[in-house]
């Protein structure tokens, strides 16, 4: 199977595991001393309200990195145009389209990147930056045109 485009577009993430633990120790200590001194003096609600926060901090990088695993894969072969959205190693929706009238354009008011074939049109990307956006643009539309190329050499061959 001959591939003209195969992409795999990911969130950005700068905190890895190790660092989000490390994250949370540099977080924790110094709640758990302050919480200790109020709770010396005698506010001892402060040291359980710091210690929801710890929780919901825990909770919302939880969810970060749950929403991380995220991905959209691109591929481009003899036949068709896919876009496959999938979460970890599980495809949850699969998009088929045919190549020859796909157009590829970066939307100035919303600065998204559309994929527009037939009435249908499908945001790509939403998770990169605008200069990402377009280099990705840039590398779909000069895949197409290398697979337009192609299959029209291949036609004239079938022809003659």
């Amino acid at each position: 199977m001959n591939n003209f485009l195969n992409i795999k577009i990911y969130p950005n993430n700068s905190l890895s595991q190790k660092g989000f633990y490390i994250l949370m120790i540099f977080i924790t200590l110094p709640c758990l001393f302050i919480g200790g001194m109020f709770f010396f003096m005698g506010a001892w609600p402060v040291l359980g309200f710091m210690g929801l926060e710890l929780i919901l901090i825990y909770i919302f990088f939880k969810i970060l990195f749950h929403k991380n695993n995220f991905y959209e894969h691109v591929t481009l072969d003899k036949s068709k145009f896919n876009i496959h959205y999938s979460n970890k190693n599980k495809i949850f929706n699969t998009i088929v389209l045919e190549p020859t009238w796909i157009k590829v354009n970066i939307e100035n008011k919303n600065k998204t990147l559309i994929i527009s074939t037939h009435g249908k049109t499908i945001e790509l990307g939403k998770c990169l930056a605008l200069k990402e956006k377009t280099n990705l643009a840039e590398t779909i539309k000069s895949a197409l045109i290398n697979w337009k190329q192609n299959s029209q050499s291949a036609n004239s061959i079938l022809k003659h």
